[in-house]
């Protein structure tokens, strides 16, 4: 990974004056590039937001099928399980910038085509769901480009602020975009929230295209140091994502990584997939209810991004990462049982923050393991194991509130999720935070290995 930062090639005129004024979690933001980007996104992310609160709000008004919200939900992740190893091998062999560039201008033209389906009465439930399946195929393509872009954005040391503020930026929007949604159902018509969401577009779609970022930065470099443990020769590395597969299946920090964020992903996906139907059936708080109940969730979530980055540096991920998802769980679990809309936002609030903590800890920890030379397909799997299991966990969620209510799925997978978590928080991997070796550990009492899981005392690094 390079140290230069893409800041000194653009030759910002600026820079001094944004150091002085940018102070904590916000300091990243000097950097021009890294700047006009994560506003850019803030922008698209808004009206992403509020066109998937419109997508989910009709399917349920048109249908009252769970089952169908729950289809709707795993459609836009469906493309993750085949396109995203592929997406990955084009982050490494492309120009970054050029193909987040092209792949937002594709989701832009979808959002304007659901925006005048909408318009014409004809954006049916099959209609959102294939338009979603679109998006997300769309989005898959690029996604290891953006999270591979990153890195060219700001200094090394700087990068778990960076994706902190960015987690922030997409979080402010998921606070924001639903609530904003919710209203504007309440007044008028999905068709116009389809509107706003074609328009936000044009931000991101100006940054990228007007920063300047050093072309050498954006394109992918070899390693100096082969964290791999063996020696490749550049024919084996050519074999695409064969290769990044084979290193995060054998390194024990990525496998580790890899298998906490599939579970945590299959689980959770009904607390956000099946909220439609809470907020129709179940608290009958309509439209506006909805935008709040996933407001609440976005509000807890910028709580999380914004403290996950004053957290102690020290503190290692692989005790952060499993505890983050033992309280999500417990708070998504007092969210599945309340039957009271102040008890239902205040409980997503809560999980908001560890969701975004366990999130972001895991990418990040990532993003410090993979070699640059498998940035690109490396973060592909990594998205894979995030997104390939939303869309089983969706669709067994819905089946399973078809036959009962959307109660028993949630409350039945976060009580599973409560569990593999507190398992993880005692089987610890340390190779998460860059290869210490588990062997190393000391055998401890009950009550002793409590205070360690929570402390981590014996190894901060």
């Amino acid at each position: 990974m390079s140290d230069t930062s893409p800041d000194t090639a653009a030759g910002p005129p600026h820079e001094g004056r944004a150091a002085v004024l940018l102070r904590g979690p916000f300091k990243v933001l000097r950097h021009p590039a890294f700047r006009a980007i994560w506003l850019g996104a803030l922008v698209s992310n808004v009206g992403n937001w509020m066109e998937g609160v419109g997508q989910s709000w009709e399917v349920q008004r048109q249908t009252g099928s769970p089952f169908l919200v729950e289809l709707l939900a795993s459609s836009e992740f469906i493309p993750s399980l085949l396109l995203t190893l592929f997406a990955g091998h084009l982050a490494d062999r492309l120009d970054r910038r050029k193909l987040v560039l092209w792949g937002q201008a594709g989701l832009m033209v979808q959002a304007a085509v659901l925006a005048a389906l909408a318009h014409f009465k004809l954006a049916s439930a099959t209609v959102i769901i294939v338009v979603s399946f679109l998006e997300g195929a769309a989005w898959t393509l690029v996604q290891p480009a953006w999270q591979a872009l990153m890195p060219s954005l700001v200094p090394r040391e700087e990068l778990p602020q960076a994706i902190a503020l960015n987690s922030a930026q997409f979080n402010v929007a998921r606070l924001s975009g639903p609530v904003l949604a919710g209203a504007i159902l309440a007044v008028s018509s999905a068709a116009f929230v389809f509107d706003l969401n074609a328009l936000s577009f044009v931000a991101i779609l100006a940054a990228l295209f007007f920063v300047r970022i050093d072309a050498a930065i954006t394109k992918p470099k070899h390693d100096a140091v082969q964290p791999f443990p063996e020696k490749e020769s550049l024919a084996e590395e050519e074999r695409g994502v064969k290769h990044a597969i084979r290193w995060a299946l054998t390194t024990p920090g990525p496998r580790r990584l890899l298998l906490g964020i599939s579970v945590f992903s299959f689980l959770a996906a009904p607390v956000q997939g099946l909220m439609a139907v809470y907020a129709d059936d179940l608290l009958h708080v309509g439209p506006h209810g909805y935008g709040f109940l996933l407001g609440s969730l976005g509000f807890g979530a910028l709580c999380g991004a914004l403290s996950l980055s004053q957290l102690p540096k020290s503190y290692p991920r692989h005790h952060l990462i499993p505890l983050s998802m033992v309280a999500y769980a417990m708070a998504a679990v007092a969210y599945g049982f309340s039957q009271w809309m102040l008890l239902s936002c205040a409980a997503l609030a809560v999980a908001g923050v560890f969701w975004v903590w366990s999130l972001s800890s895991s990418s990040t920890a990532m993003q410090l393991l993979v070699p640059e030379r498998l940035r690109g397909r490396g973060l592909s799997v990594l998205t894979l194991a995030t997104m390939g299991p939303l869309p089983m966990g969706h669709l067994l969620a819905g089946a399973i509130a078809h036959q009962t209510n959307a109660r028993v799925a949630v409350v039945g997978f976060t009580i599973l999720l409560a569990v593999f978590a507190m398992w993880a928080s005692f089987s610890r991997e340390p190779g998460i935070d860059g290869g210490a070796k588990s062997a190393n550990r000391k055998s401890r009492d009950f009550l002793e290995e409590v205070r360690e899981m929570f402390t981590a005392e014996s190894h901060r690094s």
